[in-house]
């Protein structure tokens, strides 16, 4: 736009969601526009509150500094050519064609009628397409976008133009392949690619062993180091891609789920993690393999193991993202408010639950969950208070420790077989006399205390959204809690042995 100069500007729309429906015009003459993007397939209005109309600026542009507005008109139909020459003061000679529309826009009852259906078609088809589930891919462009070796990387310098292609040492990418996201896909899965399926199956055993057959997953080449089976690696990888029963094993075709029923059912999975002092000494890592996996369950998996073990977890599978408890306030950060979900989302595997980048759920970032700004092939592992604190504090675990208790208390009458039961739905394993003992004490030294102020109960026992009939005397059921709140913060909870 010129400086210091009125401008009518117009823009018209026949509501085709299609952008060659939407013209321009500057002063009354029509302007030459080039279509980007069309992919305009679905109703414009938000689900929520409308964010209304606004000129000269989006919600987080600077907006039309130094400028100004007049006379703003909205008309309820596309206008025709001589109507918005008019009304930028231009005057021009209908012609034969120009004539014809304005008749068909303004004249014709016919047309005006099928314009009235074709609008009532559109907004049926709107709101079929609206209750569509839909995931974001990825797609080619029409034109393809060039690409240039950056000087230094300078995103700006550009060097020699480039095509698409791939390493030619694992594989080259002839001219079988599509040059495109279709051909790079066959190029990774091909029979001659050696890469792909052995990348697969090291993350996957690094799932259960906590370290991969190549424990750089992360940097899986020369300089990442060696695999420290490598014979094994290969086996698994041919295995696991299929190529017929001449390499001397099973053949999966690509099954994931036979993948990982194979290790876990191996003798190497299945023996136990326990070691000797000379053994750790050598080998620390168990890069051997000479004892069972042992480490820190992952965020979302001490999360579900105390849903699990209560009996809340839902076993639902699929659906929209969920939003459990979470801190109040949180989203404040942002001008956000968090609508917490009720009755059954609260207790969605952790996969379900809602992901803000900006603000993640504390309780699963404090264990360690990846930000999801980026992909990460390994995650940190720590160990710090705020973990501790997280256990006995947070309300989805605070609740998760009433409803195990409540289930002990219903199934045993005495003390002693509660607290087997307590410990066995949160560890696996019966408890040994010490921690038995130990843990018989602390429920005394409760029931004691609730008995004498049962005030002290209420947070253990109200806690959550889960309420039902009461079972047994209240005491009892928050001195379990505060057991079962006990082995929850316990290394042998979250560490998988």
């Amino acid at each position: 736009l010129p400086r210091n100069v009125w401008v009518h500007l117009t823009m018209t729309y026949d509501g085709s969601s299609r952008a060659a429906g939407l013209k321009l015009y500057a002063n009354g003459e029509e302007m030459l526009l080039t279509t980007e993007k069309d992919n305009l397939y679905k109703d414009i209005l938000f689900a929520g509150p409308q964010p209304g109309l606004q000129l000269g600026a989006d919600m987080r542009g600077p907006g039309l500094r130094n400028g100004a507005f007049d006379e703003l008109r909205v008309y309820t139909r596309e206008l025709t050519v001589p109507e918005v020459a008019r009304l930028a003061g231009r005057d021009v000679p209908p012609d034969e064609t120009t004539a014809l529309k304005f008749f068909l826009a303004n004249v014709s009852k016919p047309v005006s009628a099928q314009l009235g259906q074709l609008e009532k078609v559109r907004a049926e088809r709107n709101a079929l397409v609206e209750t569509i589930p839909e995931l974001m891919v990825m797609e080619e462009m029409k034109t393809r976008r060039p690409a240039y070796l950056l000087k230094r990387g300078a995103y700006d310098a550009h060097g020699p133009q480039v095509q698409p292609g791939a390493p030619r040492s694992i594989l080259p990418f002839t001219n079988q392949f599509p040059k495109n996201r279709l051909g790079l896909a066959q190029w990774l899965l091909h029979p001659d690619n050696p890469l792909t399926a052995r990348v697969a199956v090291n993350r996957y055993w690094q799932s259960y062993f906590g370290n991969g057959l190549h424990k750089a997953s992360n940097n899986f080449g020369n300089q990442g180091g060696s695999p420290t089976h490598p014979e094994l690696l290969d086996w698994l990888a041919v295995t696991f891609r299929g190529s017929g029963p001449s390499h001397g094993g099973p053949s999966h075709g690509w099954n994931v789920k036979a993948l990982q029923k194979l290790i876990v059912l191996s003798a190497t999975y299945r023996q136990s993690s326990r070691t000797t002092p000379s053994l750790r000494q050598r080998d620390p890592e168990n890069s051997l393999l000479a004892r069972g996996p042992s480490g820190r369950l992952s965020a979302e998996q001490v999360r579900d193991n105390a849903l699990a073990a209560s009996g809340l977890l839902s076993r639902k599978l699929g659906g929209p993202s969920v939003k459990p408890y979470q801190p109040e306030g949180l989203w404040d950060v942002n001008r956000a408010v968090y609508e917490q979900n009720h009755g059954e989302n609260l207790y969605r595997r952790s996969l379900y639950t809602f992901w803000r980048r900006t603000n993640p759920p504390p309780s699963m970032n404090t264990f360690d969950a990846p930000s999801r700004s980026y992909c990460v092939v390994q995650r940190q592992k720590t160990s710090t208070p705020l973990q501790a604190l997280v256990l006995l504090n947070d309300p989805q675990f605070v609740e998760a420790a009433r409803v195990v208790a409540r289930r002990a208390v219903a199934r045993y009458p005495d003390v002693p077989n509660r607290i087997r039961y307590t410990f066995q739905l949160l560890v696996a394993r019966q408890p040994s006399d010490r921690e038995l003992t130990i843990l018989t004490s602390l429920y005394g030294r409760e029931y004691q205390k609730f008995s004498q102020t049962p005030t002290k109960a209420k947070g253990w026992l109200l806690t959550g959204e889960y309420q039902p009939k009461p079972t047994g005397e209240a005491p009892a059921l928050a001195a379990g809690a505060v057991v079962a709140s006990t082995v929850m913060n316990s290394d042998a909870f979250i560490t998988k042995r």
